[in-house]
């Protein structure tokens, strides 16, 4: 029989990344290197194996491989959850060169844990046990169960080892074998986007949680199509479907935390569906795409989308709002420093140059229609649609000399504090940064009639924004209204 003691104690790294899942009602952590991949259970059913006892289900066929699935519940008095969804996936476990199968009902995503902060509650080892240690709740999170992968095995006393079904010069067994040591791989989890399937680096994925409420809308025609807030921290809301397939809370209702350094933004998704593992020699690179680290052919996802996360970090530059600003300590005297870092986020834009503008009062960007854009070039009175009212759009003043003739691309939808009326459409050419609060640092005058003018210095951005010129534009649709 396989040995499935586990090997002996390493060092641990400071932060396992382990797969969130829910069985019943209990909420259950496995290390994400025990997860070989996660996959609806197949629509004809498991091929049923008789046997006398155990939490058998049956076997599933998985990439040619025929995988043991286990109930959890027939063995364990799990709280029970009527869910009516008919979603409920497999879970495919990987442990010593073997595979082992667990139904779940719900996959909620990937949570990095820090080594130091599972805490062992059975302090008596009993090989019947399938849970001794737990991850304690934190804000996002309940407390999870963490599974013991080895015992589960054992317990159930089936799983698929390689060494059993690997016949010689198999072709279907050299891909979807448990990978053998020395063969490089790199984890991937893949999300229906869309109508398309993108696979994320496991490394590049903090989170994936429900998506939250928009602070900012900034239309469907962009890649970053609105500015959202997760624990307190704002983020870009980021579709890179093509057709901007995942822009809305209906057709994506997942959200994505993708962290690069200590920046992250928020990749909006309509499902969250596995985790693979692909070797390099799989993929076929694609240099020159925007978004694309290559592309891998699958006989069970089809194509498959390698994001480049770096590439996708540097087409986003508004994920700089996310960055977290160091506390400033205050004087000893007391007193505040005329150049003190402004304690609410600014939108930075381009009209006639560039411009920054605190988001008090902004509602939303939209794209201006042609008409609307026709009539403003020709100093008419142009409206658009917004959320059931009509909107009236008006060119930003002119504040710099410009040659150019105005002919803006989107409207900063704008409601003047304690207003009650329908909100005012002020045109720009586009948006370039959004500056988050304590980033930037304000020093200027209040200039007549076009409200308070100044200027912004926020060094450190994506792009360094030095004396930037301050537009309020909630207090100019005031004036404008």
């Amino acid at each position: 029989m396989q040995d499935l003691n586990p090997p002996p104690a390493t060092p641990s790294p400071a932060v396992i990344p382990h797969v969130h899942v829910r069985v019943g009602g209990c909420d259950i952590a496995i290390p994400i290197e025990q997860v070989r991949q996660a996959a609806p259970l197949p629509p004809q059913g498991l091929t049923v194996l008789p046997r006398r006892s155990g939490a058998l289900l049956g076997v599933a066929e998985v990439a040619g491989v025929a995988v043991p699935i286990v109930a959890l519940e027939r063995w364990l008095p799990l709280p029970v959850e009527c869910d009516d969804t008919g979603a409920q996936r497999m879970l495919v476990l990987q442990h010593a060169g073997a595979l082992v199968g667990v139904r779940v009902d719900a996959v909620l995503g990937v949570k990095a844990v820090a080594a130091g902060s599972v805490q062992r509650v059975h302090h008596a080892p009993d090989a019947n046990e399938l849970f001794e240690s737990v991850v304690p709740a934190s804000a996002n999170a309940p407390t999870l169960c963490v599974l013991e992968v080895a015992r589960l095995m054992q317990l159930a006393l089936a799983w698929c080892a390689a060494a059993e079904w690997a016949p010689a010069g198999s072709a279907s067994v050299a891909i979807s074998a448990v990978q053998k040591p020395g063969c490089s791989t790199q984890r991937f989890a893949v999300f229906l986007i869309g109508r398309e399937r993108w696979a994320v680096p496991v490394a590049a994925v903090q989170q994936v949680v429900s998506l939250p409420a928009t602070d900012l809308a900034l239309g469907r025609n962009d890649r970053t199509w609105a500015i959202g807030q997760w624990r307190e921290r704002k983020l870009p809301l980021v579709d890179i479907s093509q057709g901007r397939q995942a822009s809305d809370r209906q057709t994506a209702p997942w959200m994505v935390l993708v962290g690069q350094g200590p920046l992250v933004l928020g990749l909006t998704v309509s499902e969250c569906e596995q985790f693979v593992d692909v070797a390099p020699d799989a993929v076929a690179r694609t240099p020159e795409d925007a978004l694309l680290a290559g592309v891998v052919l699958r006989p069970d996802l089809g194509k498959l989308q390698i994001l480049d996360v770096d590439k996708l970090f540097s087409l986003t530059p508004g994920a700089s709002i996310s960055r977290v600003a160091p506390a400033a300590s205050a004087p000893r005297n007391g007193a505040v420093p005329s150049d003190a870092a402004e304690p609410m986020p600014y939108l930075v834009f381009d009209a006639d140059q560039r411009y920054a503008s605190p988001v008090e009062g902004i509602v939303g960007v939209v794209e201006i229609p042609p008409q609307a854009r026709d009539d403003l070039r020709q100093g008419r009175q142009a409206v658009l649609a917004w959320r059931d009212q009509t909107i009236r759009v008006v060119n930003l003043p002119a504040i710099a000399r410009s040659a150019a003739p105005p002919d803006p691309l989107l409207a900063v939808l704008v409601q003047a504090p304690g207003d009650t009326a329908a909100p005012i459409g002020i045109g720009i050419r586009g948006l370039c940064d959004w500056l988050p609060a304590h980033s930037a640092r304000r020093s200027g005058m209040r200039m007549g009639a076009m409200g308070e003018l100044g200027l912004i210095n926020a060094q450190g951005a994506v792009d360094d924004h030095a004396n930037l010129v301050v537009v309020d534009l909630a207090q100019m649709a005031y004036l404008l209204g």
